[in-house]
């Protein structure tokens, strides 16, 4: 006797695709009824995903005309968040959606639906850092401040962390070499047979090695002299002969010809911050001498891979060494990240300080009422470039980098400038109306002469036992002295130590970001997949922290 009578199982077969749909939701209800208290259970039921759904509604991909889209995107938009919230890669994103019943049910695949594979995720991925790099992360800030209106109105604390570049750290010769290929690569795409051209008049063993020659780890100090030599002569010639056909040639459009010059670029950068060339025949410009510059002494900003030229040498002292990084600047409240950018490493801090709040002002039309961080934020031009952005707003609570370093001799800031800033006046009531625009920094230069200091009681104290008596004394005055002067006063007071009080704070923050959501290295290469990734981990980051949040307050209300 059949379990099933053959009617019934017609009728089933028939409907196979509705009763399958009817397993998995009572399946579901029976896991969501176990799961009721998780926070990914709460995640749905708080978080409005219709913004994020309605931006990226443009994307589709088909396999064929008239294709049905097989992964829509609302699912798309929930598995990418996922993949942040769980610190998934790719592939194991789409091995947790094929086992992890719970976030198959969050994306909203059936029981027994297949859900996307890594090369679907990976180009909505992409096309939302093309289209939308900031959805996401701005989208979610502005659902926790309606629920957590207060949060924007709290002092901001910014900080730094190291995010390592996916590429190594070469040297000098492998770079020279690497970035020429990638010139010459550029160049093959956009104008073949000009390509063509500068390659024939190419010395190539010498420019990119003979087979199986020496690796330069292995070279006496002489033969690696002569390599370099050898090499540089090359990319120099090639750069002569890469401009001379295109200043030649018919223009080429501005997006293929943005393409050769940005390594034409990178390579006269590398050139100019690596090594010193120093003609040795006027009449034959490609007879040089080439020598490298010694450590200290090579540019800044430096390009160290051309796997990945926007990330440079991070070198934040406290003898770390120089790491080939992004810089990531945080700004943040006890609770919840409110901006983050990556920029490339060699970037000192505070230059971001003011752009990231320009950016809060623009996204979001609030700004904190003071920005908190260590010393590095507290140099008058970052204060002064923080009061301009902010109209006033926003005041940096952060120590002096320098001008309270002990001394024995009086500094700038023991003179007194008058009201109308022509003249400074030394501690003895001695005026100096001196004054030279400063060739070295943003400021003046006054000059106290010998006459006028002739008899003075504080000449030890003002100035060098070395100074002879007709000397005179150069007083820096700097652009930024108003902003330093109340700087010093507000560090007096008890609000300051309150202040900082809030800074070790950070730190839990960044500790979050690299260590549970895998901020320390890049997944991919170029500053603008770094920024996106930073960005989607301090969203991570901010979804886990309001489940919490939610979660306590339900409980509180209980």
């Amino acid at each position: 006797m059949d379990i099933i009578p053959g009617t019934a199982l017609a009728v089933i077969l028939q409907h196979w695709s509705w009763v399958l749909s009817l397993v998995s939701a009572y399946f579901y209800s029976l896991l969501l009824n176990q799961f009721s208290n998780h926070w990914l259970v709460e995640l749905a039921r708080t978080f409005d995903f219709a913004p994020l759904e309605q931006a990226c509604a443009s994307y589709h991909h088909q396999s064929g005309p008239g294709a049905a889209v097989v992964h829509t995107t609302p699912r798309l938009v929930r598995a990418l968040l996922v993949k942040y919230l769980f610190n998934l890669s790719l592939r194991q994103l789409e091995e947790m959606l094929k086992r992890d019943l719970l976030l198959r049910w969050f994306v909203g695949y059936g029981l027994f639906q297949q859900p996307p594979d890594h090369t679907t995720l990976e180009r909505f991925e992409q096309w939302v850092i093309a289209n939308h790099p900031r959805l996401f992360f701005d989208e979610v800030l502005r659902q926790i401040d309606r629920d957590c209106p207060q949060d924007h109105l709290r002092p901001q604390i910014v900080d730094s962390y190291a995010m390592l570049a996916r590429a190594a750290k070469v040297s000098l010769i492998p770079l020279l070499r690497d970035t020429v290929r990638q010139l010459l690569r550029k160049l093959q795409q956009v104008a073949p047979e000009r390509h063509a051209l500068v390659l024939s008049e190419l010395n190539l063993p010498a420019l990119f090695g003979e087979e199986n020659e020496k690796d330069d780890y292995f070279l006496t100090s002489d033969e690696r002299e002569a390599r370099l030599q050898a090499v540089v002569n090359q990319a120099l010639r090639c750069r002569r002969l890469l401009t001379e056909q295109l200043a030649a040639s018919p223009l080429l459009p501005p997006e293929r010809l943005a393409l050769v010059q940005e390594w034409l670029a990178n390579l006269s950068k590398i050139l100019g911050d690596e090594v010193t060339i120093k003609p040795l025949n006027s009449a034959n410009p490609e007879e040089v001498e080439v020598k490298e510059r010694p450590t200290g002494k090579k540019g800044s900003y430096r390009l160290a891979s051309a796997n990945d030229p926007e990330a440079t040498y991070r070198d934040h002292g406290k003898n770390k060494p120089a790491e080939l990084a992004y810089n990531v600047s945080v700004m943040a409240t006890p609770q919840f990240i409110r901006e983050i950018q990556a920029d490339t490493g060699a970037q000192p801090d505070p230059v971001a300080l003011p752009e990231m709040l320009a950016t809060q002002k623009e996204q979001h039309h609030v700004l904190p009422p003071k920005a908190i961080g260590d010393m590095a934020y507290g140099n008058g031009k970052t204060r002064a470039q923080v009061e301009k952005v902010s109209d006033y707003q926003c005041q940096v609570v952060a120590g002096l980098p320098s001008y309270d370093k002990r001394t024995d001799r009086f500094t700038p800031y023991d003179f007194t400038l008058s009201a109308d800033g022509s003249a400074l006046i030394c501690p003895n009531g001695i005026t100096s109306h001196r004054r030279y625009r400063s060739p070295a920094g943003e400021g003046d230069d006054f000059r106290f002469t010998a006459a006028l200091c002739q008899g003075c009681p504080f000449w030890q104290q003002c100035r060098d036992s070395k100074s002879k008596p007709d000397s005179h004394r150069m007083v820096f005055v700097s652009d930024y002295r108003p902003q330093v002067e109340a700087a010093r006063e507000y560090n007096k007071t008890d609000d300051f130590k309150k202040d900082m009080k809030l800074r070790p704070l950070i730190e839990r923050v960044i500790y979050n970001l690299t260590n549970i959501h895998s901020g320390r290295r890049a997944s991919r290469t170029g500053k603008r997949n770094a920024d996106f990734q930073a960005r989607m981990n301090a969203t991570a980051f901010n979804l886990r922290q309001w489940m919490r949040l939610c979660q306590r307050r339900v409980l509180s209300q209980g």
